[in-house]
């Protein structure tokens, strides 16, 4: 146990996503920007509890990079919950972070306990497409889950955002509208979810979902140039700010989420 922690301390989850972590000659930046933010997560007091890795943990799916990613994260000591995004080869993910009794090209979704939270994680990828669903499957599964503990105070997570941003880049890959309704319909009857968490847009985002909070985290690798233009021809472009994760603490009965903010590193 932390020094500073005690029996009443809340259970942290620690967020990284959009690590977008590559191998290779010339490749460096990724890797020293990711082994900044473990720094930054081994430094948290009380420690915390687990570690949830929202999607695009790579930037191209290889075993080594995801062999990377797992001994980078390993050395924190934490449970590792993981699931996909756009960027992600479900099989290859599987293999490093489980769960392994899956047959190949199976959705990669999670229930994990960090003390008093219960952590679902939800597949959104569609594979061939960067843009997100949920499938029947999907979501009978997700229902399935939240009926099976009604009581328990619950974090929904996936890649994408269910909502648009306004950044129309981002927004032209987002969870699938009709999906997204599906998804906010099916909440509607399990008042334990107490917000919903994502990744994708490399961005922090505060806003609202099936009314409840929803966050966007931000990337531990780069960082999106807000453009709020009404225009499609506006590519995704990086900004020199800030990138982080985020931290989330149940309270008295309350999710309360930290975004924690690292300076850009070179490269």
């Amino acid at each position: 146990m932390s020094p500073l922690a005690t029996e009443n301390s809340p259970a942290l989850l620690v967020q990284l996503s959009d690590l977008h972590l590559r191998v290779g000659a010339g490749q460096p930046g990724p890797q020293a920007r990711l082994e900044h933010a473990v720094r930054g997560v081994a430094a948290l007091e009380p420690r915390p509890s687990a570690l949830l890795l929202s999607g695009d943990l790579v930037d191209e799916p290889t075993p080594a990079a995801y062999a990377l990613a797992h001994e980078l994260l390993a050395a924190l000591g934490l449970p590792l919950h993981a699931i996909p995004g756009n960027h992600d080869d479900r099989d290859l993910l599987r293999a490093q972070f489980g769960p392994r009794d899956q047959p190949a090209g199976a959705p990669v979704h999670l229930i994990a306990d960090c003390g008093q939270l219960r952590l679902l994680g939800c597949d959104s990828t569609a594979p061939g497409r960067e843009g997100g669903a949920l499938s029947d499957d999907e979501l009978a599964w997700l229902e399935h889950a939240l009926a099976a503990e009604p009581e328990r105070p619950t974090l929904l997570a996936l890649h994408h955002p269910p909502i648009a941003t306004g950044v129309r880049a981002m927004d032209a890959i987002r969870l699938d509208a009709a999906d997204s309704r599906r998804l906010e319909t099916l909440l509607s009857r399990h008042p334990q979810v107490l917000a919903l968490t994502c990744g994708h847009v490399h961005t922090t985002i505060s806003a609202s979902f099936a009314g409840r909070p929803l966050l966007v985290c931000p990337s531990t690798n780069s960082t999106l140039l807000l453009d709020l233009r009404a225009r499609d021809d506006l590519p995704f472009a990086v900004a020199e700010r800030p990138v982080g994760f985020a931290v989330h603490a149940l309270l008295d009965g309350h999710l309360v989420s930290h975004v924690q903010a690292l300076e850009q590193r070179p490269g």
